[in-house]
């Protein structure tokens, strides 16, 4: 799987939040299988706009659409708020 380069928009809440690590790592693994249980990678139908949901840890997430076999990410949310 294809993922387009993220915006400096959502670098930066990631430098912010220190979670580049986490976010090499899960790259990696949506690059490679999406179906891995530590992505917990799931679909949003939302007003029929799909919508998918990726795991980066226990507290954040990652929302992201799918365009022609790649993964564009729309962004970082703390699941809990």
């Amino acid at each position: 799987m294809k993922i387009k380069k993220i915006n400096s928009k959502l670098e930066k809440y990631l430098v912010k939040k220190n979670l580049v690590s986490k976010w090499k790592k899960t790259k990696k693994l949506l690059e490679t299988n999406l179906s891995h249980p530590s992505l917990n990678f799931e679909k949003i139908i939302l007003n029929r706009t799909v919508l998918y949901s990726f795991r980066l840890d226990k507290k954040y997430r990652g929302i992201c659409i799918f365009k022609k076999n790649t993964l564009e990410i729309l962004m970082f949310t703390n699941h809990y708020q």
